[in-house]
């Protein structure tokens, strides 16, 4: 799965726009009063004022060239200054070292940010990719939104079965109870119950709108049944 266009709020646009674009240095595409949209490798990424007083926070990861954790840490720490703590988790089958992950079911290193609205940011090396690169690492080295964090009330294999009736994705790593990576290495969902906190600041997720458009073998729209989850799907690109 290939996810080419994301939405997400933000009580703090401006401040988004300021971080995204100038610190982290990804191309704006677009800009009104109430969004912006920057442009991640293959995937748009928008964000959208939030009107009333809600203050939502989501988990996204970008990939980026297997090769280069170390390198991206050290370029994310001039660019913003800090990354998140990173801890092992052995029973879950998570290392950690100098706050970098590393995940022996998905053979994958990651490091952690925030953003200025609290959304958790991951940038991933996925060892089973063929991304390896020579240049040196800066915010055209990242190359696509990868993984979209969906918060759900003890419906995960409601929504596994839905999704998969719905676009080509297939079950990754989880229980397929309370927890399930649904995709590929290019895209996927991560489903899970609302009571588990995000990996690594724990933070326990809440419920807010995304609006999202994958690459799939036809048009489609339709909304995750009971959540403000819009999925578009098309045969090509835009």
């Amino acid at each position: 799965m290939k996810i080419i266009e994301l939405e997400l709020k933000t009580h703090k646009l401006a401040e988004m726009q300021r971080f995204y674009t100038e610190q982290i240095g990804f191309p704006l595409e677009h800009h009104t009063q109430h969004s912006f949209t920057v442009r991640i490798g293959e995937t748009k990424l928008s964000f959208i004022r939030e009107e009333g007083e809600a203050i939502p926070y989501y988990h996204f990861a970008m990939n980026i060239p297997e090769n280069q954790i170390v390198e991206a840490k050290e370029w994310l720490h001039r660019r913003i200054g800090t990354v998140v703590d990173a801890m092992p988790i052995e029973y879950l089958g998570i290392q950690a070292e100098a706050n970098i992950a590393y995940f022996k079911g998905t053979d994958a290193h990651a490091i952690y940010f925030e953003d200025p609205s609290g959304n958790l940011v991951e940038f991933i090396s996925r060892h089973r990719m063929t991304n390896t690169s020579k240049k040196p690492f800066d915010s055209s080295s990242i190359l696509n939104i990868s993984e979209i964090g969906f918060p759900l009330q003890n419906t995960v294999p409601k929504a596994i079965e839905f999704l998969s009736s719905r676009i080509n994705v297939t079950p990754y790593i989880g229980d397929g109870k309370s927890f399930q990576m649904l995709g590929d290495e290019h895209g996927m969902f991560i489903l899970g119950n609302i009571e588990i906190g995000w990996y690594p600041t724990l933070k326990i997720p809440e419920i807010h709108p995304i609006r999202m458009t994958v690459l799939h073998n036809r048009f489609d729209e339709f909304q995750l049944p009971g959540y403000p989850y819009d999925i578009q799907t098309v045969a090509t690109l835009p």
